[in-house]
């Protein structure tokens, strides 16, 4: 990442530019952090704000895990915030990678091994310790060497030599194409659920 920033390849997202420290320790968002839950979501789960979805289904994990935490105050202050969804400088796709979920692809989307890669990511920071639970899906090392389908696919050539140049990205200035994962093979062979 650090590469990739000093490349400029991440347009005027400044906000990567920031909390670098943050994004590759937990610890400097929650003090006392000493484990990461990771949770994935299918886009298709998610017929409105996935932002809203995934953190409703975090805390009702959170819950479970702490009841009386829960009881006592239904609504966590701000400063007790342990739950994201895009919405902190953590490296999401890092971590579900580090949880064995799965692995970032050539288009650099996570691709989780039984959901591909149409899916959202969001995070529990526990400050307790928890054992490694490891993935029970088949481990997919990462996409096959000779496919390069999503590079050759993308309209404006972003993805080139397995780099991706958010500045030439459609999805960067319109928030919306999934090209990448659509001609993507792994893809196609996942269940629509």
């Amino acid at each position: 990442m650090e590469q990739w920033l000093a490349q400029g390849l991440h347009g005027e997202m400044s906000y990567l530019e920031r909390n670098r420290e943050k994004r590759y320790d937990p610890r400097e968002l929650v003090a006392g952090a000493k484990a990461v839950v990771v949770c994935v979501l299918q886009y298709s789960k998610c017929r409105h704000d996935y932002h809203r979805t995934i953190k409703s289904m975090l805390y009702q994990l959170d819950a479970l895990l702490h009841p009386c935490a829960a009881n006592a105050s239904p609504n966590p202050l701000p400063t007790q915030q342990h739950i994201f969804c895009d919405s902190a400088p953590f490296l999401e796709r890092r971590w579900a990678t580090e949880a064995g979920l799965g692995f970032i692809g050539r288009n650099h989307q996570f691709f989780h091994h039984s959901l591909g890669s149409k899916v959202h990511l969001g995070e529990l920071v526990l400050t307790e310790e928890v054992a490694h639970i490891p993935s029970m899906a088949p481990i997919a090392m990462g996409c096959p060497a000779d496919c390069h389908r999503c590079e050759e696919a993308c309209p404006t050539g972003a993805l080139r030599n397995s780099v991706w140049d958010a500045t030439q990205c459609v999805a960067y200035t319109t928030h919306h194409c999934l090209v990448c994962q659509d001609v993507c093979p792994m893809n196609a062979k996942k269940a629509k659920v």
